[in-house]
């Protein structure tokens, strides 16, 4: 007998449930034991096996400048360099087991939201999505004024580049200035503050083998000319050049056009390929944002918007940016030097690969899980924290942006003097081992 409702068939009551979307923003619920938990794991397992890192040089210092700005009595949001991809997250997740352990950490929406149970798994561990229009700031503002600290990488990417900080976004400002704004109107005197931490990878021994593995992988997966016969220092040159050839034929750019000159010319060649996917996007999308960093931004989320009507261009465009977005890297200030690092060399190599080598499961983890060519020491310090406070309390509304776009500024000034520090403390080390740098123009 009815009593006048019905539960309904189940695939009714499927349809009638929301539907999951990586796109959808959920506020982390931390749940502390997993946190501590997974510390331990990645301290005694993740660092030493998988990422080999066998030392965490990080002074005593350092960390106690780190435990002063992140702490109960105050609202800090931490800024490091991004360096390379996971590594980051498991360098950051032992500071903040050190320091502070309920710590809050930005994260992309494609990873934390990849689905139900590991979006669960990873709001579990604290990880803010940045899901766009989510509510992550918030979020943080709030976390942050628990006394836990939040940490984002304001780079937004993994750069694999060890010596530069690139263009930094300002979600980072903007949350420790709406934090002040709010302390503020409240009454509280407690300090908000950005803290710039940086760190750098060193190898702790000659690498070449690990070096040549990483380049037959590329050579292999990117039907390249083999150079099993060549040293490493003709192995690299050799395959950027054949690389620069197979790009360019991929993506109906001109050929590039190599010289008998010192470096054979792959500067020029280059920066012509670079040109051209310039010109190329710019008919598409308008005149480019000079800085590479603001550009690829703003052509993803134009390129976003355009897939749904013109989905075959806009993969074309996508290929396009990429290529830009990596030739950009390999930047003559950075590489165009008689010798070359070791830790230059695998960074290249591995932004390559991260780039190129995409398709198949062995690819899809190790660009999950990069392995390092050899065992290294990781080197990690911090600079002063920036008082986000006395700014606040000296502008007027109107110049609350010019205000912002300074910190942003110090924030980046900061952590470029720290790499370029620890640049130079690792100098003798590093040279030691350096390669020949054969696309060095002399």
């Amino acid at each position: 007998m009815s009593d006048g409702t019905s539960a309904g068939s189940p695939n009714e009551a499927a349809a009638a449930r929301p539907r999951f979307s990586p796109l959808d923003y959920r506020d982390p619920s931390p749940a502390p034991w997993l946190i501590h938990t997974l510390g331990v794991v990645n301290r005694w397992f993740m660092l030493p096996a998988v990422l080999k890192l066998r030392r965490f040089d990080f002074p005593a210092a350092d960390a106690e400048r780190l435990r002063v700005a992140v702490n109960p009595g105050t609202a800090a949001f931490l800024g490091p360099n991004h360096p390379e991809f996971l590594t980051d997250w498991m360098v950051d997740k032992e500071l903040s087991r050190r320091v502070s352990p309920l710590m809050a950490h930005w994260a992309s929406y494609e990873i934390v939201n990849a689905s139900p149970p590991v979006q669960a798994f990873w709001l579990a561990n604290n990880l803010i999505a940045n899901v766009p229009g989510g509510g992550g700031k918030a979020y943080s503002v709030h976390w942050a004024r628990r006394g836990h600290g939040v940490l984002l990488h304001p780079e937004g990417t993994a750069t694999w580049q060890g010596e530069r900080v690139s263009t930094l976004l300002p979600g980072l400002v903007d949350m420790a200035w709406e934090a002040a704004a709010l302390l503020r109107a409240a009454g509280e005197s407690r300090p908000v503050c950005l803290v710039p931490v940086a760190w750098r990878l060193e190898f702790t021994a000659d690498v070449r083998r690990g070096l040549a593995r990483d380049m037959a992988r590329l050579e292999r997966g990117l039907s390249l000319q083999r150079g099993d016969s060549l040293d490493v220092p003709e192995r690299f040159a050799a395959l950027m050049r054949h690389l620069l050839e197979r790009q360019c034929q991929r993506l109906s750019l001109a050929p590039p056009r190599f010289t008998r000159e010192p470096g054979g010319g792959y500067l020029e060649a280059q920066l012509a390929a670079s040109s051209e996917l310039q010109r190329s996007l710019a008919e598409r999308y308008g005149a480019l944002d000079p800085d590479l960093t603001r550009a690829q931004f703003q052509l993803r989320r134009a390129m976003r918007e355009r897939a749904a009507n013109d989905p075959e261009a806009t993969r074309r465009d996508r290929a396009q940016l990429q290529e830009l977005v990596r030739l950009g890297s390999f930047d003559p200030a950075l590489y165009d030097r008689p010798q070359l690092t070791q830790e230059r060399v695998a960074e290249v190599l591995k932004r390559t690969r991260s780039s190129l080598l995409t398709r198949g499961l062995r690819n899809v983890i190790h660009n999950t899980m990069p392995v390092a060519a050899g065992p290294r020491v990781v080197h990690v310090r911090v600079a002063e924290p920036i008082e986000v406070d006395p700014m606040l309390a000296s502008v007027a509304a109107g110049d609350a942006p010019a205000a912002r776009a300074r910190l942003l500024a110090e924030h980046r000034g900061r952590l470029q003097q720290l790499v370029a520090g620890m640049e130079l403390e690792q100098e003798g080390r590093t040279a030691a081992l350096a390669v020949p740098n054969l696309l060095h123009r002399g």
